[in-house]
């Protein structure tokens, strides 16, 4: 019975998100035969303009302002951000929250209550462009009310390809991870939808590689979300708690029952492995059963929901994910900085930064034993750990420091506007950057503005 409920369940969903996608596109071919975009609201020959941009996405804490909200707000292309999601982060200048009250969310749903408030606020706060963060709900929310708006909009694959192959059955989305098996049409549609924003922002040259084959690539650019590397730096003299950090949502997909399994193989050689995890989510108390069955409940703490995150790095030797689909993980990113080597799997854009033997080590989570002795062997070799952590950090400074990702954007958005004459706000070293296959020469360290 409850395999029947369950292929029930998978053909419903299939048939949801079909209708979904197919709405979807003609509502927004409508639309934008109704009401085309403008031209270029910034000529060549006239004085640039900056934009007023909206970001659209569940976002759980801080660290994601940090990532993608800082960075934006660094560049003189960027006017004003407008953030729609359930829960207000940090408070800056130039930024404001459009959420959704409670009570129209528990009316009309999530989804329908978010494009309201998209629609509602991209009117009021005259947004130029709308940013959805995963193709479903937001960036579709995005692309529709941009549509009816004549507006310009933008898709963040932060899940990477998996978020489109198959019609998204791989991704973190609920409804389409029940649909449980690929489809060929859903698929074709996610990729039609795909082609019609007018940027595609990815996180690595995986994500760059596949919308290329959409012929994407000059409206695709990689812009990886920002790290604040100051404020990760190790610090001397730091004592480590434990061996094992890993830090992210407690979900499914992220697969910390594999870490568990690796943590109780590691405890066979190294009875007093300790392993913190650092979030919360849905699967917290089935972990910490899991690690009760295993006999390991004493190596591992779930220190939950954190604000000392870098706090917290620094008291760690190793940063670990075991993830079933990533994109750029912005933890791991962090944990770099902070001077950690990383084992991680070869999944999403994870192996941009992470390169095997030079930042840390690829595993294969599903192997517990193997990765267990990989992870025993570099804890028994300070030396290599010690080069892995300074190459990390470095790699990480290069391509993902605050700065380094406000060129990116600031290059990006100068595209998309035709206008050669943004400038940053703030001073950067002098960096090629490389996007939509080309290199971008995005500043030099002058002082002052660029």
């Amino acid at each position: 019975m409850h395999a029947a409920l369950r292929t029930i369940e998978s053909l419903a969903a299939r048939l949801a998100v079909l209708l979904i996608l197919s709405a979807t596109a003609a509502v927004a071919a409508i639309a934008r035969l109704v009401r085309p975009l403008p031209p270029h609201a910034n000529a060549i020959d006239a004085p640039p303009t900056p934009l007023r941009i909206m970001l659209v996405g569940t976002f759980y804490n801080d660290a994601w302002f940090d990532a993608h909200v800082e960075p934006l707000l660094a560049c003189d292309a960027v006017e004003h951000v407008t953030v729609v999601t359930d829960n207000a982060l940090r408070s800056r200048n130039g930024v404001e929250y459009a959420i959704p009250p409670r009570w129209l969310r528990r009316v009309v749903g999530r989804t329908i209550a978010r494009a309201l408030w998209v629609f509602s606020a991209s009117r009021t706060n005259r947004c130029d462009l709308l940013v959805g963060y995963h193709i479903m709900p937001n960036a579709l929310i995005c692309l529709v009310v941009s549509r009816m708006l004549g507006r310009r909009c933008a898709y963040q694959m932060t899940g990477g390809p998996v978020q489109l192959i198959g019609g998204g059955v791989g991704s973190e989305n609920t409804l389409l991870r029940r649909q449980r098996k690929a489809g060929r049409t859903r698929e074709r549609l996610m990729q039609h939808l795909a082609r019609q924003f007018d940027l595609v922002i990815v996180r690595g040259g995986k994500g760059l590689d596949y919308m290329r084959t959409l012929g994407m690539e000059s409206k695709t650019t990689i812009i990886p979300a920002g790290v604040d590397t100051k404020r990760f730096a190790r610090r001397s003299g730091d004592a480590a708690d434990f061996e094992l950090i890993t830090v992210g949502r407690l979900a499914e997909v992220k697969r910390y029952d594999r870490l568990l399994r690796i943590v109780a193989a590691i405890a066979r050689n190294r009875p007093d492995v300790g392993c913190a995890f650092v979030g919360d989510g849905p699967q917290r108390a089935a972990l910490e059963t899991l690690a009760h069955d295993l006999g390991i409940a004493r190596n591992v703490r779930f220190l939950g929901r954190r604000d000392d995150v870098a706090t917290l790095l620094q008291r760690a030797k190793l940063f670990i994910l075991t993830s079933e689909t990533e994109g750029q993980s912005i933890a791991m990113m962090e944990a770099m900085a902070a001077g950690l080597p990383v084992a991680a799997p070869d999944v999403g854009e994870l192996t941009d930064l992470l390169r095997a033997d030079e930042t840390g080590i690829v595993i294969d989570p599903a192997l517990p034993e193997s990765a267990a002795d990989q992870i025993d062997a570099l804890l028994n070799d300070k030396d290599r750990m010690r080069r892995m952590a300074a190459a990390g950090r470095a790699a990480v400074i290069e391509f993902a420091e605050t700065q380094a990702v406000a060129c990116k954007w600031q290059a990006a958005l100068t595209k998309l506007t035709s206008s050669p004459r943004f400038a940053l706000k703030t001073t950067s070293d002098a960096s090629r950057i490389t996007t939509d296959g080309e290199k971008l020469i995005a500043g030099s360290a002058r002082g002052g503005k660029i």
